[in-house]
């Protein structure tokens, strides 16, 4: 006769759990559990092996903000000590507060991104599956899509990464190719400089050609003085561009070609999944003895009231007959 299951416990379970039962079982199986590990880990390990190599160079540069424009000081002039409200504005450049932020959006902006793409011909790196490269045509009817070639560059080959303690910002190129990365990375930041340089002397041709027109229309002496004042600060703004040749961004570490590739670090990938394999199979294992255990005590399984039932149906059908005796209860619990 078994012991009656526990209530808490109606399956058995824990009040049969033997933990040399699992040991050995684990130790019974570890041959096999290594095998499907290591063929597991070789069949990661090849699937690493269709991806292409790639490799990371990185530019270190720091920032070359605004920061003294000019200011109501004489020593801060750009232009001559003479100096009126009307010219404030065109003269003295306020810097704004977030002038990295709008650098840096500026830098990770999509017009900037498709300029860089197409100056160094990108599209069919891109795309190099679809491009035939001896004959410098796309392969079939394939046609590339613009956008999602500028979100792939931005995404998987353009890193900016700016150290908040230093201040310095480094530029990342991810590709196939180390020389490749090595010189896109620096040719971007000598890409940036020309492209900010380029917008700074748009505005000052646009104040330029504004204030030369008012010069011709106005006849009043004064006002003409003040507006070859604004047309000196505005030269003398234009000769500092043309100047500064590591604006905003100033070179402190070119890019390398790197000497061993980022990614992917197949060794490490086989590894972790030859001892997640392993993991997996002590979890299989462990895991089939306890659905034994509880396959096995389900089919042994009564619910209480079931039987507590099936003896009270029993004893009023006994006692309708006259031929329950006394210890009729004890004995069928039994």
């Amino acid at each position: 006769m078994s012991s009656p299951t526990n209530e808490s416990d109606p399956l058995g379970i824990d009040s049969q759990i033997d933990l040399l039962e699992y040991v050995s079982a684990l130790f019974q199986s570890k041959y096999k559990i290594g095998a499907i590990a290591l063929i597991g880990a070789v069949i990661v390990l090849g699937l690493t092996l269709l991806k292409d190599n790639i490799y990371t160079s990185s530019a270190v540069v720091a920032i070359n903000t605004n920061e003294k424009p000019g200011g109501v000081a004489p020593k801060d002039f750009r232009t001559t000590n003479a100096i009126g409200l009307l010219e404030h504005d065109l003269i003295i450049e306020a810097t704004p507060a977030n002038e990295r932020e709008r650098m840096l959006a500026r830098m990770r902006s999509v017009r900037f991104s498709n300029i860089f793409i197409n100056e160094n011909n990108l599209i069919p790196y891109i795309y190099h599956k679809h491009w035939d490269s001896e004959k410098k045509i796309w392969k079939g009817d394939f046609v590339p899509d613009k956008k999602e070639a500028t979100s792939i560059f931005q995404e998987s080959i353009r890193a900016i990464e700016l150290d908040e303690k230093s201040g310095l910002l480094l530029i990342h190129f991810k590709t196939r190719d180390p020389e490749l990365s090595a010189k896109l990375a620096n040719n971007f930041v000598k890409r940036f400089n020309e492209y900010t340089r380029e917008i700074a002397l748009s505005e000052i041709s646009q104040r330029r050609k504004y204030l030369e027109e008012q010069l011709v229309a106005i006849k009043n002496v004064e006002l003409q003085k003040s507006i070859f004042r604004l047309l000196e600060a505005q030269l003398a703004a234009e000769t500092l561009l043309y100047a500064k040749k590591d604006y905003p961004l100033e070179e402190i570490q070119p890019a390398l070609p790197p000497m061993f590739k980022s990614s992917p670090k197949r060794l490490t990938i086989s590894a972790l999944s030859f001892i997640g394999f392993v993991f997996l199979g002590f979890t299989v294992v462990i895991g089939s003895i306890l659905a034994r255990k509880i396959i096995t005590n389900l089919k042994k399984y009564q619910p209480t009231s079931q039987a507590e039932a099936t003896i009270t149906d029993e004893q009023d059908h006994a006692s309708e007959r006259g031929q329950m005796p006394d210890n009729w209860i004890e004995e069928k619990k039994k």
